[in-house]
């Protein structure tokens, strides 16, 4: 009796050493073969080692690549949106651009890991335009992104942190700073003293208390800044204003703008075509617009009023130009500006008198 004990012992201690090696007592754990997982985040089906299934949802556009502040962009093509993402500092100064494109607004947020905010903004700049520096130290930037509710142009919306106030990149496809937004010069060349040092303040020029324009207050502009040989007095100067590179895409084959001139041959806007030869860039003029908004001898009432003027580059798609302000004369003047791309010509009718073809 006592041996078939024993020997009942030793078989059960046999089987609980072989059920051991092969199990290692899984089954008696809580939730055996199950894997629960919790994730927030974007939304994504998920599937893991116990072979089940979790979907996690999301309610903001977030991202955490951290990626340089030295180069660091958010486009969005949404309107009414918020994009959350983060940029790594080695400490200095930064340029932000910003750009509420079709969405007709946008504002930036910009909080360092030490809970300072460096940058609050919100503006309504369509083109991309220069807004501001700010200096940090080095540590991890959270940028938060948000659009308007739409009726804007120029494209998409966004965001660029770069090291400087110089433009970001080379070749744009839209018009850098083309309505002047920051009310400098960002972007484009200028020669002579003809445009000034910087564009005109509509709102300001317009206040009864400094009335600087010509016969009435200027009207039907969209932006806040111009450029204009026009300089609140009877002398005018000649000069050239010369935008950044930009790159005709086949979506918006037309250059809409404002502007106000009169019909003179020394008064005009070019177009040029960059081209890269022998180890330099190279600008040929390859079509002059000539346009007549007012009669400067008869109708000074009408001066200040700018008129709508396309151009169309459809003979230039693909090819990367520069658009041109021509100001040859000292008896007239011009303003011009709300440059952009647009897949629709936006023309008043009889402004536009010589738009000539050089070279396609």
């Amino acid at each position: 009796m006592a041996k078939a004990a024993i020997a009942y012992i030793v078989i059960l201690i046999i089987l609980v050493v072989v059920t051991y090696l092969f199990t290692g007592f899984r089954f008696l754990l809580p939730g055996h073969g199950i894997t629960k997982t919790t994730i927030t985040g974007s939304s994504s089906t998920i599937s893991n080692a116990g072979n089940s299934t979790v979907t996690a949802s999301t309610t903001i556009n977030a991202s955490n690549t951290e990626s340089p502040c030295s180069s660091f962009q958010i486009v969005s093509q949404k309107f009414n949106s918020s994009t959350i993402s983060k940029c790594l500092s080695t400490g200095g100064t930064y340029g932000v651009w910003v750009a509420a494109g079709n969405s007709g607004s946008e504002s930036v947020r910009i909080i360092g890991a030490d809970g300072r905010t460096y940058v609050n903004q919100t503006s309504s700049y369509n083109c991309t335009t220069f807004f501001q520096n700010f200096t940090g130290p080095a540590q991890l930037y959270t940028v938060t992104f948000t659009t308007g509710p739409g009726n804007g142009s120029c494209g998409n919306s966004e965001v660029l942190i770069n090291t400087t106030t110089t433009p970001p990149q080379n070749v744009y496809n839209y018009i850098y700073n083309g309505n002047f937004g920051n009310g400098q010069y960002t972007g484009w060349n200028k020669t002579n003293p003809g445009f000034g040092n910087a564009p005109l303040n509509i709102t300001r020029s317009n206040n009864p208390n400094v009335s600087c324009y010509y016969g009435t207050p200027w009207k039907n502009y969209n932006g806040t800044y111009f450029a204009t040989t026009y300089n609140c007095g009877t002398s005018v100067s000649i000069g050239n204003l010369t935008s950044s590179t930009f790159s005709v895409n086949p979506g918006t084959p037309f250059l809409n703008f404002r502007i106000i001139s009169p019909q003179d041959n020394q008064l005009y806007v070019e177009l040029l075509r960059q081209t890269y030869s022998d180890g330099e860039f190279v600008l040929t003029p390859v079509t002059i617009a000539h346009i007549n908004t007012y009669n400067s001898s008869t109708s000074l009432n009408a001066s200040s009023t700018f008129a709508n003027v396309s151009i169309p580059l459809t003979s230039y798609v693909n090819q990367n130009l520069k658009v041109r302000l021509v100001a040859g004369a000292f008896n007239n003047f011009i303003a011009a500006g709300d440059f952009a791309l647009a897949k629709r010509p936006n023309q008043q009718i009889g402004v536009a008198i010589n738009i000539t073809v050089l070279s396609s």
